[in-house]
């Protein structure tokens, strides 16, 4: 006769694993969201008691302010942090609606277009994802600053083209997002072509074929391609760097450098809460928009057959 004990013993064993998975997993959790419980801490401290203060494995100030907080909402005398953040929305908004649009129509007509050359330009296009951004750098900078007949120039020399202007913005918003393209393609060519040729036969155009019967069927891609281009676009350090001087051109993560010379007092130190509080404003919204939208990041690769 087999015991009660015998029986409960895998029981118990499969509940102490739960209960093992359980605490690693809270573990890794609590490591990483570590650094922004600290980061939202040390925006609660002043100057002076940040520096003199030997801080523990939480923060906690004897003196709170909130003045951190309100430079990085309302800007200070020398700055204006609401510019910044509106900059980064709208370029952020721009870059995402053309980036979505035009890797859709471009992965339309990889799938389904028949043309002269078709596979060696997808390939062209795949390749240049191998290549570093940061080699890009100097080759677009004079291409923006050789603009003809823009900023001073007259046709390839002198003056500054289209640096410092919205135009640089503008200009590599409506990019293609490669992968983007290379989802919607390997997504539509699982598509049969007689759900087209039956909606023609019905009288429907191709525009109507394309944004009515095959665009509905992608969404979640284009959220994918939303999602990943609205992030790096807002994370983007390089393209207002490099290519913008004014401080009305400047959004968020280029601008806290900026912002970070408004938080050096007069003995010349870094006043660190408040660059902490700064950085803090720009990494929020991008970790709101991946905890919210992260699940057609997985629908939008799992609709193209690529696992990983």
């Amino acid at each position: 006769m087999v015991s009660a004990s015998t029986h409960s013993s895998p029981v118990r064993k499969a509940k102490m694993g739960h209960a093992l998975a359980h605490l690693v997993l809270a573990g890794v959790g609590f490591l990483l969201f570590y650094p922004l419980i600290f980061m939202i801490l040390a925006g609660f401290f002043t100057k002076d008691e940040f520096t003199t203060t030997v801080l523990g494995f939480f923060p906690i100030p004897k003196h709170a302010t909130l003045d951190n907080y309100l430079v990085l909402f309302k800007g200070s005398a020398d700055t204006s942090t609401r510019l910044y953040f509106m900059n980064s929305v709208y370029r952020t908004l721009y870059s995402t609606f053309f980036a979505m649009l035009t890797s859709f129509l471009a992965g339309y007509a990889f799938a389904r277009l028949k043309f002269k050359g078709k596979d060696a330009l997808f390939l062209t296009l795949l390749a240049t994802q191998m290549i570093p951004g940061t080699i890009a750098l100097i080759p677009t900078y004079l291409q923006l600053a050789r603009w003809p007949f823009a900023g001073g120039n007259d046709v390839f020399t002198g003056g500054t083209g289209l640096l410092d202007t919205w135009w640089v913005y503008l200009l590599g918003g409506p990019a293609i997002n490669i992968m983007g393209m290379f989802l919607v393609k390997q997504s539509l060519e699982k598509v049969p072509f007689e759900l087209d040729e039956a909606a023609k036969m019905d009288g429907a155009g191709t525009l109507r074929v394309i944004f009515q019967i095959l665009l509905p069927l992608q969404l979640p891609i284009m959220a994918f391609i939303a999602i990943t281009t609205a992030l790096g676009t807002w994370n983007d350090f390089a393209t207002p760097f490099f290519y913008t001087t004014s401080d009305d051109m400047q959004t968020l993560p280029s601008a806290i450098t900026r912002l970070s010379s408004a938080a050096v007092g007069p003995g010349g130190s870094p006043n660190y809460p408040m660059m902490i509080t700064l950085g803090l404003g720009t990494t929020v919204p991008a970790l709101l928009i991946f905890f919210f939208f992260q699940k057609y990041i997985v629908q939008g690769l799992a609709n193209t057959g690529i696992k990983g």
